[in-house]
């Protein structure tokens, strides 16, 4: 458990006294530190922060679900965490999931098996306010969004893409967190996700418009896996552990059909390094 310090000042009118709300951002002030993160927007990979914490990290197609991911940890001798994202979300929302799922790995250290919902999914219990909360935090600061936000008399939905773009999260996250720190209205913001839920924001368009990366509002086109796991197979395959038809039928194949992968650069990789003759005594 990482412990919490002095608190911080809140910001937010409608969560200034609620304690969930408190120590999640306690905990992500903190979490940043642990990460040597700057204030603002974080400018590296989301999953990166997982990965430094042990995690195999799997973007997988988890069906027609309102997931949008999966945290789940076997303690044993070697403990094992994984954690699962939507393939199907968009970018921002992957990044929202894994940031949620990085609450559970820092500060919830029993065995769990943890499924992710949206924010508005009412899933809520105690762990789940603090992940959703710590998520908002950790990626959207108070004291950052407030920043950016000054000197805009109204604020547009030209501007809330602009900073969805800026901080890599989903129009929904943004301007849920803008409303929760007064900076838009309610009424304002319910029309936002009326029009969410309806498919009229055009958010790709209006980036494409004003010439913004839109790659926020995209799903990716590939899947993605924890560099570590191939490491650990490689590293299983050069020590004779599992023969090279064992690692491309058993473990890459499933990938390919699962993921979508293109395991050939894989098993490029796992030849490559394979050690010679006058190697094997090293290992």
């Amino acid at each position: 458990m990482i412990n919490v310090g002095g608190k911080m000042k809140i910001h937010s009118p409608i969560y200034k006294d609620n304690k969930y709300y408190q120590i999640a951002k306690d905990r992500s002030v903190i979490t940043r530190k642990k990460f040597g993160i700057e204030d603002g927007p974080i400018t590296g990979p989301i999953f990166q922060f997982l990965e430094e914490m042990d995690c195999f990290v799997v973007t997988f197609d988890l069906g027609r679900t309102a997931a949008t991911g999966m945290y789940l940890r076997k303690k044993a001798e070697n403990d094992v965490k994984l954690v699962l994202i939507h393939n199907k979300r968009v970018k921002g929302q992957q990044n929202f999931t894994a940031a949620h799922e990085l609450s559970h790995v820092l500060f919830d250290k029993d065995e769990l098996i943890d499924i992710c919902y949206p924010d508005n999914i009412k899933t809520r219990d105690e762990k789940e306010i603090l992940a959703d909360h710590f998520a908002a935090h950790f990626l959207m600061p108070e004291e950052s969004i407030i920043n950016d936000c000054q000197g805009l008399e109204n604020i547009t939905k030209l501007d809330i893409i602009k900073l969805c773009v800026k901080y890599k999260v989903s129009f929904q996250s943004m301007a849920l967190r803008l409303y929760i720190l007064g900076l838009i209205g309610k009424e304002e913001y319910e029309h936002y996700q009326n029009q969410s839920k309806k498919g009229k924001l055009r958010l790709r368009a209006v980036c494409e418009e004003h010439g913004l990366d839109n790659s926020t509002f995209c799903v990716p086109e590939e899947a993605y896996i924890s560099e570590e796991f191939f490491n650990l197979l490689y590293k299983s395959y050069h020590k004779a552990n599992i023969s090279r038809s064992v690692l491309i039928k058993h473990y890459l194949k499933p990938l390919e059909e699962a993921l979508k992968l293109d395991i050939e650069k894989y098993i490029k990789i796992a030849d490559e390094n394979y050690p010679d003759e006058l190697g094997w005594d090293e290992i």
